[in-house]
């Protein structure tokens, strides 16, 4: 069984600005040369570079775990993390998957290994045959994943209420 993309605009446009982000720092540095590190202001030359290379590390880790192709052969899983990094992995070594909803909304279904380690990130809105897919690799509903905007949130939560 193989993993449908419903919708491809969005897989192109994540691809088109995963690229993008890239040569931020390159293209900072040319134009701001004349104008910041001419001037002395280092500081706010490296804070915009830092913050670019922040940029460049959640766009790729996002993207990573979420642009997946993927499928079911020989009891193996057969998965492309960024649409071309292949990796495997045998249907007895994923421990579960975890359902999930983003800060936009989207519903999501996160896999994990034996080691309770990340495998990917498919969202409802971007693959056609999700639960179908999840239902044939014969696993077990683990929880549910929390994005990190929702456990900064349980935790705040937790603070006022055991108080």
């Amino acid at each position: 069984m193989t993993l449908k993309i419903k919708n491809y605009f969005i897989v192109l446009f994540r691809i088109a600005l995963s690229f993008i982000t890239f040569p931020l720092p390159f293209i900072f540095t040319q134009g701001a040369y004349q104008n910041m590190i001419s001037k002395g202001h280092y500081l706010w030359f490296c804070y915009f570079i830092l913050i670019f290379l922040f940029t460049i590390y959640l766009v790729g880790k996002k993207n990573y775990y979420e642009l997946i192709r993927a499928k079911i052969q020989k009891e193996y899983l057969v998965y492309y993390n960024f649409l071309f990094i292949k990796k495997t992995i045998h249907l007895k070594d994923i421990l579960g998957y975890k359902h999930g909803v983003d800060d936009d909304g989207n519903e999501f279904i996160s896999l994990f290994d034996d080691q309770n380690r990340k495998i990917a990130t498919l969202k409802v809105n971007i693959y056609s045959n999700l639960p179908e897919f999840v239902e044939a690799l014969h696993c077990e509903h683990i929880g549910y994943e929390l994005t990190s905007l929702q456990t900064v949130i349980e935790k705040i939560k937790k603070l006022f209420t055991n108080t």
